[in-house]
């Protein structure tokens, strides 16, 4: 087991590189495969969201919550950058670390709250529309979707704007074996390359988070604020909202068994339908659409348990007396788990969208089916027009070739004819020839007998 050259002696405990690796593989590899793949699964689901078969309310919440999603991974990606132990560069790290504190992971948080008071909104939405259809279904617009999801922004805009302020972070540069891994937020790494000042190489570097003291005294209470606001309330809420949400899916699994066999029946006895077929389609897809938040909302309960099990003052509290290294050697790898386990809620929807709601599969397979079609038809136009160019070259080849063999062909024809005429020529005057001869030997003959 080999450990950490920057680290000091007095920490022999922590001087493994175990979980050093458990970390790099975990946010280099882990973590980024998670965020690329929730990505493009949130692409997916906005490229079926947005469509216009989709119209109803809920499908707008989804498509809010599918673009909080994808926004929120967009921001943790950076995050494995930085902690995947790339970087051995003294500058660019810190710069890179500054950004992460004060930047792209409180943006992170603030999606991350967007996304949850989405989830809220929408399962509050479903109990109440299960629960009150006639009183509620004036208020289930899209309008009022689009409506709710303005306000969430706004206000998760207002109450994550301390987030920016409250963290800071400096740079801590020793000799070998003289940092303390206790104190450093990053893994003390050996500089191999600065733009700073060149005695800096080889030395060791790690990065120290501390927060500023201008707003030390209220950020105890903002955070224990946020928890209770974004992790305990929501999930007691979901929790109750969502246990009455499963009771309406098995009550309604009843009715529709109960209102199949007695549309069996009648369809025996007679010949009149139990239920219009329209009504009967609405009332189905509503159903999936429930069965499909279910899932949704139960995944991030069990995610959101792992956030509230890891928020670090409560790990403070219950270990602080029994297990004080804890916080320093334990809780990073159930930091990752945590993370990891966040990025799955993120990320895993449009299976969920895929598995239970029949409209979405429909749609999606309409969306792409089309797109396909399009592609493929655009390439056989091209085709299609670079075949009929090719024949119209084609053409105006053979015509070019086909009048200029014409006009060889007729000047071969023509030079025969004249051939073929002094050739008749010169045979008619052989044909004469010998009775020219005959008559000049018979003249001669006369002749020589008058002698």
């Amino acid at each position: 087991m080999s450990g950490n050259p920057c680290v000091s002696d007095h920490n022999e405990t922590l001087r493994s590189d175990i979980l050093h690796d458990i970390e790099v593989y975990g946010y280099r590899y882990v973590i980024l495969i998670i965020c690329i793949f929730g990505i493009v699964c949130n692409i997916l689901n906005l490229c079926v969201l947005l469509q216009r078969r989709l119209k109803e309310s809920p499908y707008t919440y989804l498509t809010g919550l599918a673009v909080a999603d994808m926004l929120t991974l967009i921001s943790i990606s950076p995050f494995s950058v930085v902690r995947g132990d790339y970087i051995r560069h003294d500058t660019i790290f810190f710069a890179l670390t500054r950004f992460e504190a004060q930047f792209y992971m409180p943006l992170a948080n603030y999606f991350g709250q967007v996304s949850i008071m989405i989830t809220l909104a929408l399962t509050i939405e479903r109990y109440l529309f299960t629960t009150y259809p006639l009183r509620t279904r004036s208020f289930c617009k899209p309008r009022y979707a689009r409506i709710t999801i303005t306000i969430i922004l706004l206000i998760c805009a207002c109450l994550s704007f301390p987030r920016f302020l409250f963290e800071t972070v400096k740079y801590v540069i020793g000799p070998i074996g003289s940092l303390n891994s206790l104190t450093c937020t990053t893994h003390p790494f050996i500089i191999k390359y600065s733009s700073t000042n060149t005695s800096y190489i080889g030395q060791c570097f790690c990065v120290v988070g501390y927060p500023r003291k201008t707003f030390l005294p209220y950020q105890n209470a903002y955070y224990i604020s946020m928890f209770i606001l974004n992790q305990i309330l929501p999930a007691m809420i979901l929790l109750f909202l969502n246990f009455k949400l499963i009771q309406r899916v098995q009550h309604s699994n009843r009715y529709t068994l109960n209102e199949l066999v007695a549309r069996q029946h009648n369809s025996i006895t007679s010949a009149t339908p139990t239920m219009h077929s329209n009504k009967q389609k609405r009332l189905r897809d509503e159903h999936r659409l429930t069965k499909t938040l279910v899932a949704v909302v139960v995944v991030f309960l069990i995610c959101n348990t792992f956030t509230i099990v890891s928020y670090p003052n409560l790990v403070r509290a219950v270990t602080e007396k029994h297990y004080p290294k804890y916080l320093y050697v334990g809780f990073r790898i159930q930091k990752l788990i945590t993370n990891i386990m966040l990025l799955l809620n993120y990320s895993i929807n449009f299976f969920f969208y895929c598995a239970f709601n029949q409209k979405f599969l429909d749609t999606l397979k309409m969306t792409f089916r089309h797109r396909l079609c399009l592609f493929f038809q655009e390439s056989f136009d091209m085709s299609h027009d670079s075949i009929i160019t090719r024949r119209a070259l084609c053409n105006s080849t053979i015509s070019s070739s086909a009048a200029s063999s014409y006009y060889v062909h007729s000047k071969i024809q023509r030079s025969t004819r004249q051939f073929s005429s002094s050739d008749q020529e010169s045979q008619r005057v052989k044909q004469h020839q010998p009775e020219i001869i005959d008559m000049k030997a018979l003249n001669e003959k006369d002749a020589s007998l008058e002698n």
